[in-house]
């Protein structure tokens, strides 16, 4: 194969890489993921119950529900009906909204979230409508049935018959749920709200569980999920995901859902479990690791737009039923895939987040753009300032890029004469061409090493716009008619069904002009000319429905490139003798 051929076949490669790694299959499989200030307050482990109850609310005392006198030593669904109805409380605090039932000792229905919009602008909302019973408890194992609690009414602390709203500004407040149980066993559930936090606290005393049969654990139980909340809602469903973190991990582990359902028991030691959409969060932490959790997972039918991925996960704590009492306790976040928050808790929920292969660039870049954020508070402008600051970071590279280029445009004319003359030797051409690069000072290789360096900053900036929730809704702060949403497609009409996105298309632009000005001399081979319009329409629909953010970097980055290549001066090669043509062999005559 010759070089031209060689090279030809290797950037086809490089451009069927990058496709592939940007598709919805590759990014499946090796990651399976507002700037509203000022951030909330973390509490990176459990308040003691002692601190807990200083800071907390005086609320009334739980009226005592008398349970029926029973012999039997299993529980009766049925067994303790009395004169309860049906409640809620609505809690709120600056950042979010959640509604609590009284079902199942305190199940939690709606959760909405104050700083961050649908597009509609009603307030984000993560509870999916295929919940149920969300917090729910159940008692597994030995002789006992798996029994749910999620249908029995209990009774609020804040009293019987009245829905509540219980407001949580300024300091920390608690209210508690009873829900009795057969045999005289009961069950106290108190929750503890914080006002400036997305996480709250789950206390459940378990009572006079000595007396009934209980089974061998103790479950809490997240159903459905998490919502979806984006426009795009197969970009939505494409990062729903659920985690959970095992064992000595430093990374959770995930698992998808497709539409076949899938029920596993996970044995391992568990330090939390949760699930994600593309920008939110719901997680059960246990104050101790347990020892294994179940998780239902499926997609519903009915295709990426309509359908939803549902993911249901019940923590389950052992527990000694010999003991009148016992203790489950939780701490439960449901908010935003805000890297910062989630490394406050230092239990690696960041790692939720889609960082890929160059996780350490893409966590690098989002410093930078808080950083000039703080300081320019339009992500439109810190989105130009940081395209500036790569180029500055990567301008030598490029410049040896560039010169490479041009010495082997400039080598073209030697290089061609030596295919004429050894063309019925190959093994003499690479010798010679060899030595040809080595009188010349030219690395044939020497464009593409640069080329690749700057790979690993594309695909962290690829997924960095896909993912990182301050860019979600951030406008281009002057540009707002154009680009309203960095983290989606500057789309500005449409055109027979067809989405008209401008950036894309002045993106290939200056790619295909940077690509002609780089592009091989006349002596070239014929077909490495087709290779500016090859890989411009690669990299065009490839970028189509990519973030605005993204195709404004890389459009930023092309044109300081041209810039850069423009004002870099060409370096003269050598002077060679001129390689001699090929002498003809002369027939022999015929005697």
């Amino acid at each position: 194969m010759s070089e031209q051929n060689r090279t030809l076949a290797a950037i086809a490669l490089m451009g069927l890489i990058l496709m592939v790694f940007f598709s919805d299959w590759y990014q499946e499989k090796v990651a399976p993921g507002s700037t509203a200030e000022p951030k909330p307050h973390i509490e990176s482990s459990f308040a003691k119950e002692s601190d807990t109850l200083a800071q907390t609310m005086t609320v009334p005392a739980i009226a005592p529900i008398e349970a029926p006198s029973s012999e039997t030593s299993t529980f009766d669904a049925t067994a303790f009906q009395g004169p309860v109805n049906e409640t809620t409380i609505v809690v709120t605090t600056p950042l979010y909204e959640m509604h609590f039932s009284n079902k199942g000792g305190g199940t939690l229905e709606k959760v909405f979230l104050n700083d961050y919009l649908m597009k509609d602008s009603s307030r984000v909302q993560l509870i999916s409508e295929m919940a149920d019973g969300v917090l729910s408890n159940q008692f597994i194992g030995y002789d006992v049935e798996d029994f749910n609690t999620k249908e029995l009414l209990s009774v609020s602390s804040l009293g019987e018959g009245h829905d509540y709203t219980f407001p949580v500004f300024g300091r920390p407040a608690s209210f508690s749920f009873e829900l009795a149980l057969a045999s005289g066993a009961k069950l106290v559930r108190t929750f503890t709200f914080y006002p400036d936090s997305f996480h709250f606290d789950l206390h459940q005393d378990l009572i006079n569980f000595d007396k009934a049969n209980a089974g061998r654990y103790f479950a809490t139980s997240w159903s459905g999920g998490v919502a979806p909340t984006e426009k795009n809602r197969t970009d939505d469903l494409y990062y729903s995901e659920m985690y959970a973190l095992l064992g000595d991990d430093s990374s959770p582990s995930d698992y998808s859902a497709d539409e076949d359902r899938e029920s596993e028991v996970q044995t391992a030691l568990t330090t939390w479990v949760g699930s994600r959409s593309k920008y939110f969060a719901a997680i059960l932490i246990p104050q101790e690791p347990v020892s294994e959790f179940k998780m239902l997972r499926y997609q519903t039918p009915g295709g990426d737009e309509t359908s939803i991925k549902v993911f249901d996960f019940d923590v389950r704590d052992a527990f000694d039923r010999r003991n009148p009492v016992s203790e489950s306790n939780y701490r439960v976040y449901v908010g935003p895939l805000d890297f910062d928050i989630l490394k406050g808790y230092n239990l690696n929920f960041e790692e939720m987040m889609n960082w890929g292969w160059f996780g350490i660039v893409g966590k690098g870049a989002l410093w930078v753009f808080k950083a000039l954020y703080k300081i320019i508070p339009n992500y439109g402008i810190v989105l130009i300032l940081f395209s500036i600051l790569v180029k500055l970071l990567l301008a030598p590279l490029t410049k040896k890029q560039f010169s490479s280029t041009q010495s082997m445009q400039q080598a073209q004319p030697q290089i061609a004469a030596l295919k004429e003359k050894y063309k019925d030797d190959p093994k003499r051409l690479n010798e010679e061409t060899m030595k040809l690069y080595k009188v010349l000072g030219v690395n044939p290789l020497g464009g593409c090493l640069p080329l690749i360096i700057q790979m690993p900053i594309l695909i962290a900036m690829f997924n960095l716009f896909r993912t990182t929730i301050e860019l979600r809704g951030a406008a281009f702060i002057g540009l707002e008619f154009w680009i309203p949403d960095l983290s989606l497609p500057d789309t500005v009409g449409t055109l027979m069904g067809l989405d008209i996105n401008l950036l894309p298309i002045i993106m290939s632009g200056t790619m295909m002009l940077q690509q002609k000005l780089m592009s091989p001399s006349a002596n070239a081979n014929p077909q490495m000319k087709n290779m500016p319009y090859i890989m411009t329409a690669v990299f065009f629909f490839m970028f189509y429905t990519f973030p605005s953010g993204l195709n404004l970097y890389y459009t930023l980055f092309n044109v300081m490139s041209i810039l850069q290549q423009k004002l870099t001066p060409q370096k003269p090669l050598p002077v060679l003798p001129a390689v001699p043509a090929p002498v003809k062999a002369k027939k022999k005559r015929k005697k």
